[in-house]
């Protein structure tokens, strides 16, 4: 009796625990066109509330991204490869020369910092929308990248 007992425990416990640890995936990220050095902040969203509206904190940096990291960079290519469990995601990119940890923009609004998003299709002027650059992601993969 005691044997059986302790086997629904053991077995409850793991499937709670696995359900708490979803299944990871490689997402490996090559960013191209880097025209200076500076870090390069990187942040993965999946929520469409969160990269559609406005939330930001006190220093005016945007909130409620899953996944985010900054590494300091050289000019041309970087790589890196981050573990993600499936879902839809949108990746956004800033090249800080300047370590402020915003993109800064001109006195018209244009930035004047390089960019980039999951997105193929490059838009300018605009903020694109999370549905124009969320990829479904599900299995190992590979996303490149070109600032702009």
């Amino acid at each position: 009796m005691y044997k059986i007992f302790v086997f629904i425990i053991l077995t409850i416990y793991f499937k709670l625990f696995s359900q708490n640890n979803p299944e990871l995936f490689e997402l490996q990220l090559n960013i191209s066109n880097i025209e200076s050095e500076g870090n390069l902040v990187i942040a993965v969203w999946s929520n469409p509330s969160y990269w559609n509206g406005n939330v930001t904190n006190s220093l005016g940096q945007k909130e409620g991204f899953d996944y985010g990291f900054k590494e300091w960079v050289e000019k041309k290519k970087f790589s890196k490869t981050i573990n993600l469990p499936k879902g839809v995601y949108f990746i956004s990119i800033l090249l800080d020369q300047n370590s402020n940890n915003i993109l800064d923009k001109n006195f018209i609004g244009m930035p004047i910092e390089q960019y980039g998003f999951s997105t193929k299709k490059k838009i300018r002027f605009r903020k694109p929308n999370f549905s124009e650059g969320s990829f479904k992601f599900y299995k190992k993969m590979v996303l490149d990248i070109e600032l702009q």
